[in-house]
């Protein structure tokens, strides 16, 4: 499947690309139409969610949420994660973002997120990963080079920061971490999501492990090169953010039939401040 997935971009041009991928979506949300679900961001209900996820030991031993397999994660019209909508719901009913002057960087940006803030006539909007030319159709043109690590952006320049499931990505990611603490304005917040173990006191790393097959004993996934555990907020703290951990039920978001958007009930979010 990758063989394939990897020389049909090459031949296939990327408009129609896009056209055949929003053919699938299309065909695929109507099999699964309901009223079981419902997904934010295409604003779709349906009778189940897709699985995703990687049925690996290691994400069972350490109890890595965020991480393995999923039944009801993946919405079957947009392809958006229980992680994404937990993001946007936050984003919704905890911040002003859908409504005041917001200038907003996105590290990787999901499909999805990004359709919903560059329509966003407020939002101010800066999409970036590495190596994005290798990205396929999953970036639009609209997306540009930034390395994590030397993000070319001036200080103090983003209101919000998303940056969801990369850093686990990220050798130096205290470097990474430096970076966007640096280009965040003062009062502003970050949404920084990793894989968190929640059996692990301290972070696990070990730079010696490089194949994909020990990655994914270790680590949970064949490009994962750590996996956070329960220091990660500490981590976060050490290059100068005030870290708040919110959970939807826990710190009482109060959203209507929290049921329906099909999250990890066990994630929270990791929201990153920068003190004035």
């Amino acid at each position: 499947m990758g063989f394939i997935r990897k020389y049909s971009k090459k031949i296939i041009p990327f408009w129609l690309g896009k056209k055949l991928r929003g053919g699938y979506q299309k065909i695929l949300g109507f099999y699964y139409k309901g009223d079981h679900y419902y997904c934010p961001f295409c604003e779709h209900s349906f009778s189940k969610m897709l699985p995703d996820g990687f049925d690996l030991p290691v994400i069972k031993e350490k109890d890595i949420v965020g991480g393995g397999k999923r039944e009801n994660c993946t919405c079957p019209r947009c392809f958006s994660k229980d992680r994404d909508r937990l993001i946007y719901l936050y984003l919704k009913h905890r911040t002003n973002i859908f409504h005041e002057p917001t200038k907003l960087l996105h590290i990787a940006p999901e499909a999805w997120m990004k359709e919903l803030f560059m329509k966003m006539p407020n939002v101010t909007y800066t999409a970036g990963v590495k190596q994005v030319t290798n990205m396929g159709y999953y970036y639009d043109r609209m997306t540009r080079e930034i390395d994590i690590t030397d993000i070319e952006m001036k200080d103090n320049l983003y209101d919000v920061i998303i940056c969801n499931h990369v850093l686990e990505h990220i050798l130096d990611d205290k470097q990474a971490m430096s970076e966007l603490f640096r280009v965040l304005k003062p009062d502003g917040f970050a949404i920084l999501q990793v894989p968190i173990a929640l059996a692990l006191e301290k972070t696990y790393e070990d730079y010696s492990i490089i194949s994909k097959r020990g990655r994914e004993r270790y680590f949970g996934q064949f490009d994962h090169v750590r996996i956070y555990g329960k220091d990660y907020p500490k981590r976060l703290e050490s290059v100068g953010f005030h870290v708040e951990v919110s959970h939807p039920e826990k710190d009482h978001w109060d959203i209507p039939d929290m049921e329906k958007y099909a999250l990890n009930k066990k994630e929270s979010l990791y929201i990153a401040k920068k003190p004035f």
